[in-house]
């Protein structure tokens, strides 16, 4: 373990016991002193380089109150713009930042763009018989022009500070002004049980393996053993990440944060789907509550999916989301192909300015799509489906995954092309087979193909949905969101 991941997993642990603290505190104590709290561990890894998400927030303060009506699109140009002159700064001469810093601006950038996105919803379609002062009772409501500090204080609530969840301005303001749940011990250590085993898990890997894709023994190796090298590079990433994630819900849970009455159906990132007035008085007891807001990462939905489409709705949840409402869903007028690759630029970007990252993400597109042929393909012979369906989930899932990652893990661009050219591109050559007899044997069938269930690999129940082929996307209408479909519930007690 780095001594990078050593501060993160600190940070991480320090904030857990923390959160009990803020049990049955009034909201000035939540609000002011959870900010306080996260400005001081900003100014202890960050030091003065957290003078940029300073900038970062007060710029769009100024045009949430400024352009309340045009701000959503102005807020996503300054932040995204700003994160390039960010990534950048070794070309102004600028000392670079530290990685804590980087994921700081990485996170407040989803907020920001959140925040000024959602004011303007707000402006532009106002519920029908439903007054300001109403509104702002709801839960997951922003007021119409949030004040300074109340930007300040969501921008640096300790909560998600460096690792997530995203969450919303109203997610939190349900935090700061609503009935918070207790904290419960039981539910914090139920939600950890399995991160010692990941974190095993994880650091087996690394030791085992200590060189992976970066090994110079790789190039003497055999197809099969290079094939190979990549699952356990993967593994290592991924289990970190779990790590993370689980010890940042963990914190949520016992600060009571993110929970919300089942009846809302709260969804990850996007918080409560349903107008529901604030829980006033003694809240009820934390397994009465849904935390689904905060719930960033599900291991066994990941790990058992079936699909790239399947695995990326388990993955990172609520900044899936955040990509399915504010880019996804905007660009309109493309077929599902172009929105997908869009979509991957855009989250590439965001992660950051290696070329191995676009090459990953960019090459997601053409599995989704690769997905959606083979549901057409096997439409029509249910023994083949019968078959494929009984296959272990996750096996052929996780393959994919371990390829695509080969650019995250390396970054550099002859790097990646260099291990991909040593495995022959299989598994780009495997989904271009795919399309290739797809549209081979389109003209045999009428013209057409048939319609199957399932026939590309969507983002359910998070938002507007990313689709493969053949697909259609929900539209907005009067800045709401109208979604069909099913989509996957949270009840009951938090996983």
């Amino acid at each position: 373990m780095t001594p990078e991941e050593m501060t993160y997993l600190a940070v991480l642990l320090f904030s857990i016991p923390v959160g009990f603290a803020f049990n049955g505190r009034g909201p000035r104590t939540r609000q002011w002193g959870g900010a306080a709290l996260g400005a001081g561990l900003t100014l202890v890894t960050c030091g003065p380089h957290a003078l940029h998400s300073l900038v970062t927030s007060l710029v769009t303060w100024a045009l949430v109150r400024l352009l309340p009506r045009r701000c959503g699109g102005a807020a996503l140009a300054w932040t995204f713009g700003y994160l390039l002159f960010f990534r950048t700064l070794w070309v102004w001469g600028w000392p670079q930042p530290p990685p804590y810093a980087n994921a700081l601006q990485l996170l407040l950038t989803l907020k920001m763009v959140s925040l000024a996105s959602d004011v303007q919803e707000r402006w532009e379609a106002e519920p029908a018989g439903v007054t300001s002062s109403e509104r702002d009772e709801l839960i997951g409501s922003v007021p119409p022009r949030p004040g300074l500090g109340e930007t300040l204080c969501y921008s640096y609530c300790y909560l998600g500070l460096l690792t997530g969840p995203f969450y919303r301005m109203g997610t939190h303001r349900d935090w700061v002004l609503g009935s918070a749940p207790p904290g419960s011990w039981r539910l914090v250590l139920r939600r950890l049980r399995w991160v010692p085993v990941w974190g095993l898990t994880g650091e087996l890997a690394g030791r085992l393996f200590p060189g992976g894709l970066r090994d110079p023994r790789l190039w003497g190796w055999g197809f099969p053993r290079r094939l190979f090298a990549m699952g356990p590079a993967f593994l290592a990433l991924r289990a970190r990440f779990y790590v993370g994630w689980g010890c940042a819900e963990g914190a949520c849970l016992a600060a009571g944060f993110g929970g919300n009455p089942p009846e809302s159906h709260p969804r990850p990132g996007w918080g409560a789907t349903r107008p529901c007035p604030r829980h006033k008085g003694p809240p009820p007891r934390p397994e009465l509550w849904d935390f689904a807001a905060i719930r960033t990462c599900s291991p066994r939905d990941t790990e058992r999916a079936r699909g790239v489409g399947a695995g990326l709705r388990g993955w990172n949840r609520t900044v899936q989301w955040w990509l399915v409402r504010y880019v996804h869903a905007r660009a309109r007028g493309r077929g599902p192909a172009l929105r997908n690759a869009w979509t991957m630029l855009v989250s590439a970007f965001w992660h950051g300015l290696h070329p191995g990252i676009y090459l990953s993400f960019l090459s997601v597109p053409l599995w989704l799509a690769a997905e959606g042929a083979l549901g057409r393909l096997l439409g029509g012979v249910p023994k083949i489906r019968g078959v494929l369906w009984r296959i272990p989930p996750g096996i052929y899932t996780m393959r994919v995954f371990e390829y695509l990652s080969v650019g995250f893990i390396l970054q550099d661009f002859e790097a990646t092309l260099n291990y991909w050219g040593s495995i022959y591109f299989c598994l780009h050559l495997l989904p271009l087979f795919i399309l290739g007899l797809d549209a081979v044997l389109k003209p045999g069938r009428g013209g057409g193909h048939p319609k199957t269930q399932g026939e590309g690999p969507k983002f359910k129940g998070e938002g507007p949905e990313i689709q493969g082929e053949g697909g259609n996307t929900p539209k907005f209408k009067g800045g709401t969101q109208k979604f069909k479909g099913s989509a996957p519930k949270f009840k009951g007690r938090p996983k």
